[in-house]
């Protein structure tokens, strides 16, 4: 799916260049065989990190995993859904990056005016369409339909987290420590071992106490 689209007709209407910009491909051309002048006007290749398309593609499925078998609202323990949260931020991340960084440090740079721009230029006979192109167009939809649903996912979890690092919550779980059930059995059994072994360390200071006293009178 292409991002931005750079394309130049006669005033006939003739299509003489055309270049369109994938973020994972860079620009192709949908001309074959392609012109000298469609190769003379070929863009720049715009350098966007690949890793940032790679998280952006990545996000993308994982958001969707989330978002249809982690849903939030039906879960009764939140402390497995912070990972999940992040992964919703990193989404809406790269989603500003490419509705407003990729145009302002990538496009205008190099003369590629978004979201649309056309010139008529009678003196060459030439007429310019620059304008952003599907992928661009549904990123700019999708971002105001997914931010509310990030925002609400990432306000329930901090609030979560602030609730469970309040004073009033951490003495409740010190006193549910402290109320849990004694176990008798196992009480008696280590009173017993130390009754045991009680018993055994005199008899062994006695005979410890003997040997030292026989070795000293043969010397």
């Amino acid at each position: 799916m292409e991002w931005y689209s750079y394309q130049i007709f006669t005033l006939e209407y003739e299509l003489v260049v055309s270049w369109k910009y994938n973020i994972f491909l860079e620009w192709s051309t949908s001309l074959f065989p392609s012109t000298g002048l469609n190769e003379a006007l070929r863009p720049e290749n715009l350098a966007i990190p690949l890793v940032i398309n790679v998280l952006l593609f990545v996000s993308i499925i994982l958001s969707g995993y989330v978002v249809l078998f982690k849903n939030i609202e039906r879960a009764e323990s939140l402390h497995k859904f912070t990972p999940y949260s992040y992964i919703l931020g990193c989404l809406l991340l790269l989603n500003l990056f490419y509705i407003i960084i990729f145009p302002v440090l990538y496009l205008l740079p190099q003369g590629l005016y978004f979201p649309f721009l056309q010139i008529v230029d009678y003196d060459s006979r030439f007429i310019y369409f620059l304008m952003c192109s599907q992928g661009y167009i549904l990123q700019s939809i999708a971002f105001p339909l997914i931010f509310p649903y990030i925002i609400f996912y990432f306000k329930t979890i901090s609030t979560f987290q602030q609730k469970e690092r309040t004073p009033e919550t951490i003495i409740t779980k010190i006193i549910e420590k402290a109320q849990e059930p004694i176990d008798i059995d196992k009480l008696i059994a280590q009173e017993e071992l130390k009754q045991t072994f009680n018993k055994k360390k005199p008899q062994e200071d006695d005979l410890e106490n003997f040997i030292t006293t026989f070795i000293e009178g043969n010397v």
